[in-house]
């Protein structure tokens, strides 16, 4: 009996490892794996070529250059508003007119580029006319109607920017480079995307958040604390794009796909950075034209994708759609149709909650029918167990004729489960990444789906404003998800055999509470709809088996 009591403590532990697993990682683990730095992507035929470690000593682009002060150039058009240098080079304020800092009336915009984040694009040579340097400017303000127009020049060379906007977030620079001289010159274009470290966000967001790039058509991505000053990720591509993101927002450098540059994730001081740097010798009396794009705003999907058209390739991947792309992408696309014709993300929430239900209904259905038919045999089944408690080997045999004569397969409830795992963690993903759910309202004090529920039952919902550990602050709607997960509870047959077992699996919906808590209202409200449309489905089968 001792060691029977060890197998079925040993197997209870393996059991709560699993379930805590399921939920637990898509939250920690289950994300897109991050390359190791320093090293090439996964096989050495994903790039076109790799450059050796880089050191603290090891040469870098340049060091990194703060944003000037003077005249601004105004960036207007419905989307966001802001300011070019005077050189014409750099971006150091960009707010992203769509979006609000916080839900209230009076928030300001989004402010994604600024002096502590912003972008930078020079042309760098011995030769060339120093691009740092005021230009001469043709226009006063960079909208979809009026490009800006820039030149530079000395002697030797002549550059010319044409700096153009869309009517969303994308700005193109096509830059002309003609050498007046009789000699080669030698011209490199570099641009950086530049972010000060105290400005990062949190690393433990499901959602990456950091170094961003495509190589070879294969998405890098290094977290920031992943890049220090004495490793960087250094890769020598054809085009390809490179850049940094937030859970919503991204400011990615699209190089001329027709030429190689070198890219760099790095760490310059109290500084980050990614850039691209293209080299090229332009012969004597002969000029160069490269074009380059900067993306920085919202991550939407459906512009995002519309992108892909104007030659940034695979320009979706800038998007944490998970391992599940496959199934994430086309949820995504439909939670945004439902949006436009609902218009409340709450009820979408439920709606598309009671849809995948629908659709998963022949799969589920098999599965409560076979855990039906488990509950209306558990009571012979305990009394076997009781019969044969001290014969094991006879206990087997007598349960597998027990399932044989009632034409139960205990498997079977399982395996549509696993099919639905998959599902689930899509759905996490989506609704972990969706810039739908940012600053959502539903119904009542719920204002933003992206939060969690705010209202706390240990401070009795504000009314004792005393200081809590943050694992207390379990609203109505944890609490609803976990009533109904002890309903969907009794409801299935129970798998514990002893009494350890049985209390454990009690505390289930306890610690799931408690862990899911915190998590965004919207992914909770879809997780307790969905425990509901489970509960009516499954107390209806069970009804028509007899259970």
């Amino acid at each position: 009996m001792l060691k029977e009591e060890k197998e079925n403590q040993r197997n209870m532990v393996i059991m709560l490892v699993l379930i805590l697993a399921i939920f637990m990682v898509p939250r920690f683990f289950m994300e897109k794996k991050t390359e190791t730095v320093n090293v090439p992507l996964t096989t050495t035929e994903e790039v076109v070529a790799v450059s050796e470690p880089v050191q603290a000593e090891a040469e870098k682009t340049e060091a990194i250059i703060q944003p000037a002060v003077g005249v601004q150039l105004p960036i207007e058009n419905s989307f966001v508003s802001g300011a070019l240098t005077s050189d014409g080079t750099r971006i150091s304020a960009l707010n992203l007119t769509q979006y609000r800092e916080t839900t209230e009336a009076d928030s300001p915009a989004v402010s994604l580029l600024t002096k502590d984040f912003y972008t930078s694009l020079n042309w760098e040579g011995a030769s060339l006319p120093d691009t740092t340097r005021a230009p001469q400017v043709s226009g006063t303000v960079l909208s979809p109607e009026t490009p800006i127009v820039l030149t530079w020049e000395n002697e030797a060379a002549k550059i010319e920017r044409t700096i153009s906007l869309d009517n969303a977030y994308l700005m193109t620079f096509t830059d002309k480079v003609i050498n007046k001289s009789t000699a080669p010159l030698k011209a490199s274009l570099v641009g950086r995307v530049v972010r000060n470290t105290e400005t990062v966000p949190d690393s433990r967001s499901t959602v990456h958040e950091g170094f961003l790039g495509l190589f070879d058509s294969k998405e890098k991505e290094s977290r920031y604390m992943e890049i220090t000053a004495e490793k960087s990720f250094v890769i020598e591509n054809k085009g390809g794009w490179i850049g940094q993101t937030d859970k919503y927002w991204q400011a990615i450098f699209v190089p001329d796909q027709s030429a190689v540059s070198q890219m760099r994730f790095e760490r310059d001081g109290e500084f980050y950075q990614s850039s691209f740097k293209t080299d090229a010798d332009i012969a004597a009396g002969a000029s160069l034209t490269r074009t380059t794009k900067l993306f920085a705003g919202a991550k939407e999907l459906k512009l995002i994708n519309s992108y892909e058209e104007e030659g940034i390739p695979r320009f979706d991947l800038s998007i944490d759609f998970g391992w599940y792309y496959f199934l994430t992408k086309p949820f995504l696309y439909f939670l945004g149709w439902l949006y436009n014709l609902i218009g409340n993300m709450g009820i979408v929430i439920l709606v598309f909650a009671t849809l995948i239900r629908l659709a998963m209904l022949p799969i589920a259905t098999k599965s409560y029918e076979s855990m039906a038919k488990m509950k209306k045999v558990q009571p012979k089944m305990e009394a076997l167990k009781e019969r044969f408690k001290d014969n094991k080997q006879q206990l087997q045999i007598e349960m597998m004729n027990l399932y044989k004569r009632e034409k139960v397969t205990p498997a079977s409830g399982c395996l549509p489960m696993l099919i639905q795992i998959p599902v689930f963690f899509a759905l996490y993903k989506v609704l972990s990444v969706s810039i739908l759910m940012r600053q959502a309202p539903f119904f009542g004090w719920i204002t933003d789906l992206s939060q969690p529920d705010p209202s706390s039952v240990f401070t009795a919902f504000g009314y004792l404003p005393w200081p809590i550990p943050s694992f207390l602050n379990i609203g109505v709607w944890p609490l609803i998800m976990g009533l109904t997960m002890v309903i969907q509870q009794r409801l299935s047959p129970s798998a514990a055999t002893n009494k350890d077992q049985k209390l454990m699996m009690n505390m289930m919906p306890i610690i799931f509470t408690f862990m899911l808590g915190n998590f965004a209202s919207g992914l909770v409200i879809y997780w307790t709809w969905s425990n509901i449309l489970s509960i009516a489905q499954q107390k209806y089968i069970m009804k028509k088996v007899g259970a």
